[in-house]
């Protein structure tokens, strides 16, 4: 059964939620409920998105903090994920409220993923390039019945997309990115020093070996990325290692990427 529901997070997405849900709307493969959690946005997000027919939860907060790349981000995500979880559903689309999908980008996805065997996949941004692992948050299609295997929840901590990655590797599942499946994002990703930082507590959560965090710090430098660099080795020292499950794997995963110079 090819069948799917969808969450996005957003925060004051007026001006680009409406095109995220249009092109979710018109995919090949129409979705069973789109929810929108609504992270006390000041504009009218919460009401495009409800005229455009997605399910709005609304979340109150007085910080106007971004939440990207923090453990609360993974909080909004599973309010929506908590919604869902008793639908009838074969995947769970995890979606930005600025991605914009080809309309043959689910079908395309969930085609590949049954005939590959994976649990965990998404294409790529265009004009982006990324690992194997690098399986990105936004356009990540997740096999329900396996999500519901190790408990439908990303985990309150830093690293939490990246830790749904190792959890399927150390289940003995796959995991996988589609280079020839493109979306676009009407926001262009770039690192910061708060990204780096949060990046760096990602990396010490996650149980990365120093050896790795230096190798992606020496990258940093030599690209002149002097502050980027700064604040993602003072996040892995302020970090604190909490996902004991995943230790084997990411030691594994790890030795194997350094010994393919792949940092």
């Amino acid at each position: 059964m090819m069948s799917y529901s969808v969450v996005i997070p957003a925060r004051n997405e007026a001006e680009n939620i409406i095109y995220t849900l249009t092109s979710i709307k018109n995919q090949t493969l129409e979705p069973n409920s789109i929810v929108v959690v609504d992270d006390s946005s000041s504009d009218n997000t919460s009401e495009i998105a409800e005229s455009a027919g997605a399910k709005v939860i609304k979340i109150y907060r007085k910080s106007k903090v971004s939440a990207l790349g923090t453990p609360y981000l993974a909080y909004v995500i599973n309010k929506g994920l908590a919604f869902l979880e008793n639908e009838k559903i074969s995947y769970i689309l995890i979606s930005g409220a600025e991605c914009i999908y080809k309309n043959d980008y689910v079908e395309l996805l969930m085609k590949n993923m049954i005939r590959d065997k994976v649990v965990v996949a998404s294409g790529i941004i265009e004009g982006e390039r990324t690992s194997q692992l690098g399986v990105r948050g936004a356009g990540r299609l997740i096999n329900f019945k396996w999500f519901k295997s190790v408990g439908f929840r990303y985990p309150l901590n830093y690293g939490f997309e990246s830790w749904l990655i190792f959890k399927a590797l150390s289940t003995g599942f796959k995991v996988k990115v589609y280079p020839n499946i493109k979306f676009h994002i009407l926001r262009k990703t770039s690192m910061n020093i708060s990204k780096a930082y949060f990046y760096g507590k990602a990396m010490k959560a996650l149980n990365y070996t120093s050896l790795f965090l230096l190798g992606r710090v020496l990258r940093m430098l030599v690209r002149r990325r002097v502050s980027e660099a700064k604040y993602m080795l003072l996040g892995y020292v302020h970090g604190e290692s909490n996902y004991d499950d995943l230790k084997n794997i990411v030691k594994y995963v790890q030795a194997r990427r350094l010994l393919l110079f792949r940092l």
